[in-house]
């Protein structure tokens, strides 16, 4: 835990949060017995499995192990760090963390005199207020509001989503700026301004209507911006800055997370309306790619939320282009990704008006697999191709596809075995060739690394030694004072075991015997938490606790001291390698000497 976390605040934040109320607002809980139940939200749950402790303020699915306290099941449920969590809890507690925190240390160093996270955040927020104000307003807002209309985007909808107008003006952000003591240069690194030749400042984005865009964690990181006028710029987002990076974010995620997660599924499409409208009709797990392909980085944010995505195109040559572009990124992703487009050359917001959320709802179901996909294109090249100089080609770069899916995980040997023989079949070619043309891929991908994949702590009898120790401490804290010179952290060497060891030794050595939630809440990893949780409870069910930590600290005991003998004889061995080098050298030295004559007798 990083020491600039004040743990005191953590305590408040933990108090001012009762467990029940926050799970409460993510899901059902019933009454059973003392603790309550509920589907838990980690994995597809079907019988209630999570149940929640108000006494000691813990939750725990006993189905796929999650567990922890309130802080672990903010954190889990909506995919954040540990200190967005915190964050996230101690707003919703009315709890101010800048005294206590010092934020420059969680965040990345900014260069000097570049606005930190925090700051750009509260600006953003500021202009999404004032953007918002606009649209409401009878009079500014009234071509936005228009826009709306011509949309169908409803004003329920539009008041969720937080949307605005930015007027057709050049000061109406920059010339109220000075109100809220922004300057000229804090608005342009916000990106809502641009520098003028003459000094100050203009409104970058002018008679649009505006899109906040939400991180996880709540914030505001930017905006995009939809022209209302005839700006050859029909869409415009931020510039990158600290907080915003478009390879790296998704509009309508913040919205889309729950659903996403419910479901197991994301929605990517391409507009900000397009969600907008999805979202209206019920379809709740949809989220948009920025004006940007879609990228190895927006896999990686949505594999912690969704366990299949759907990438859905439009049917146009653009639609089709994009999807190409992307095939690449879904194969080397260990996730179920899969590609679907929009019948009768219309957009996702377009299709759901005219045809109704059910017919969307089956062209997503009629999604198809990235490499399923990838061999009908193959097919239709193929059809299309007079030499076999192109339907090589062709092969080529169907082979490269499957050589990225192999080296992700995401095809089988049944399903490569197939594929090979389509295409022996398909080309004239031998499955040898075919399959040496694969193996050359193979070679190349650099998504190839078996040995990653491998890795892992090795539980052999030395860690279960050390988490026999946990297990007996976590229930009976009072035994450290018979083997207090001997359990030390150091003693630890998995790294879960050791950081689970630091906090309760940290807390026992203090004399005090912590819950489990307040042990939880020093502990910013949500599968070590969960360990916590396993640990007591095993512990609890094996009992005979002075005993196993007895054996336990003996087996550590005679491993330490293996490690000091071998220590101490390879040290011995190396003072024997010294001490022949010497003699070595001096003999030399008489050899030569004898030669010269130096040496008489």
């Amino acid at each position: 835990m990083p020491t600039y976390v004040d743990y005191s605040l953590i305590s408040r934040i933990q108090q001012a949060n009762d467990i029940v109320d926050v799970i409460s607002e993510h899901l059902r809980l019933e009454k059973k017995g003392r603790e309550l139940v509920g589907l838990c939200p980690f994995h597809a749950d079907h019988r209630p499995s999570m149940y929640v402790n108000p006494e000691k303020q813990i939750f725990k699915c006993f189905s796929c192990g999650a567990g922890g306290d309130v802080l672990k099941f903010v954190q889990m449920r909506e995919n954040l760090t540990f200190p967005q969590a915190l964050e996230r809890l101690a707003r919703r507690a009315g709890i101010e963390l800048e005294s206590s925190w010092n934020q420059k240390k969680e965040r990345a160093r900014p260069s000097e005199g570049q606005l930190d996270p925090a700051t750009l955040s509260k600006i953003n927020e500021w202009a999404g207020r004032l953007w918002e104000r606009n649209l409401w307003d009878a009079g500014k807002g009234s071509a936005a509001r228009e826009y709306l209309r011509e949309r169908q985007i409803s004003e329920p909808t539009a008041r969720t989503w937080k949307l605005g107008a930015a007027l057709d003006g050049w000061d109406d952000v920059a010339g109220r700026a000075a109100s809220v003591k922004l300057s000229p240069r804090m608005l342009i690194e916000a990106g809502l301004a641009v520098q003028k030749e003459t000094g100050g400042s203009y409104d970058k984005f002018r008679n649009r209507l505006m899109f906040p865009i939400v991180d996880v964690g709540g914030r505001i990181v930017g905006f995009g911006g939809r022209t209302l006028g005839d700006d050859p710029a029909k869409y415009m987002n931020s510039p990158a800055t600290v907080l915003f990076d478009k390879s790296r974010c998704l509009y309508g995620l913040y919205q889309a997370r729950h659903a996403i997660v419910e479901t197991g599924t994301a929605v990517v499409m391409e507009g900000y309306t397009d969600v907008i409208m999805a979202h209206q009709h019920g379809i709740g797990n949809a989220v948009a790619s920025l004006g940007t392909s879609f990228t190895s980085g927006h896999a990686h944010l949505l594999r912690r939320f969704a366990r299949r995505i759907i990438l859905l195109f439009d049917s146009d040559a653009a639609g089709r282009a994009a999807a190409e572009r992307a095939l690449e990124v879904c194969l080397a992703e260990k996730i179920d990704i899969r590609m679907a487009f929009v019948p009768e050359g219309k957009d996702p917001c377009d299709f759901i008006l005219q045809c109704g959320a059910d017919r969307f709802r089956e062209v997503l179901e009629a999604a198809e697999d990235v490499l399923e996909y990838a061999w009908k294109r193959l097919l239709g090249r193929i059809e299309a191709g007079d030499t076999l100089a192109g339907r090589t080609e062709a092969m080529k770069q169907f082979l490269g596809h499957v050589a990225s899916g192999l080296s992700a995980g995401k095809v089988d040997s049944v399903s490569k075995t197939l594929v090979l023989t389509r295409l022996s079949d398909l080309l004239g070619l031998s499955a040898g060739r075919v399959e040496a043309e694969l193996k050359k891929f193979m070679k190349k991908s650099s998504f190839s690394d078996s040995a990653s994949q491998n890795k892992g702590p090795m539980r052999n009898y030395i860690i279960e030694a050390q988490r026999e120790i946990l297990e007996v401490l976590l229930n009976e804290p009072g035994l450290l004072a018979e083997h207090s010179g001997e359990v030390t952290a150091s003693l630890f060497s998995d790294p879960d075991c050791r950081e689970i060891a630091e906090v309760l030794l940290g807390f026992l050595n203090a004399g005090i015997e912590p819950t489990a939630a307040q042990l939880c809440g020093r502990i910013e990893s949500p599968e070590v938490t969960n360990q916590v949780l396993e640990l007591q409870e095993k512990g609890a069910e094996r009992g005979h606790f002075r005993l196993r930590l007895e054996q336990a600290v003996e087996v550590l005991r005679s491993e330490r001291q293996q490690r000091e003998k071998e220590s101490a004889k390879s040290r011995l061995n190396e003072d024997e390698k010294e001490s022949l080098r010497r003699i070595s050298e001096i003999l030399k030295s008489q050899k030569g000497n004898l030669r010269s004559g130096v040496l008489k007798s």
